[in-house]
């Protein structure tokens, strides 16, 4: 056979191995939004109205339970916990546990709409990765030269 031949069917077997590839890392998602998708029962009834980035899961443990679960596989940014349920920020989403019976309910949003939504709970506690003011030069003497 020609080696011509062998250079075609390498060539489609890589491009064979890259389809495969990108289906299989885009299928599963990645960080606690796909875990949560992949482990917990979606419950679209739940989700809270007017976030269309809002999707609710169940589950029938503990919140306790199911942080524990979560935060082993994806470390979180910051969490709190109270009454209310227990509040995990990643970079961008934040992951909303709150008790119902007979277990959780899990809310996957924005980290900036959670903020918002759960200020009440998470205001003052909930760090952010750089101070809000860093970005301008307004910091004091001597700063943005």
């Amino acid at each position: 056979m020609k080696p011509r031949f062998w250079f075609v069917i390498a060539g489609a077997a890589a491009v064979l191995a890259l389809v495969i590839g990108l289906v299989a890392i885009f299928s599963t998602g990645t960080g606690p939004h796909g875990y949560v998708a992949k482990n917990y029962t979606r419950a679209a009834h739940l989700d809270l109205p007017g976030d269309s980035d809002n999707r609710a899961y169940t589950s029938p443990k503990p919140p306790s339970v199911v942080a524990a679960e979560i935060t082993s596989k994806w470390r979180p940014q910051s969490q709190y916990a109270d009454s209310s349920g227990i509040y995990l920020r990643y970079s961008d989403d934040a992951v909303i546990i709150q008790p119902q019976a007979p277990g959780s309910v899990i809310h996957l949003m924005d980290a900036d709409r959670a903020y918002r939504r759960y200020h009440s709970h998470v205001g003052g506690v909930w760090g952010w990765s750089s101070p809000h003011g860093e970005s301008f030069r307004g910091r004091g003497p001597g700063a943005g030269k």
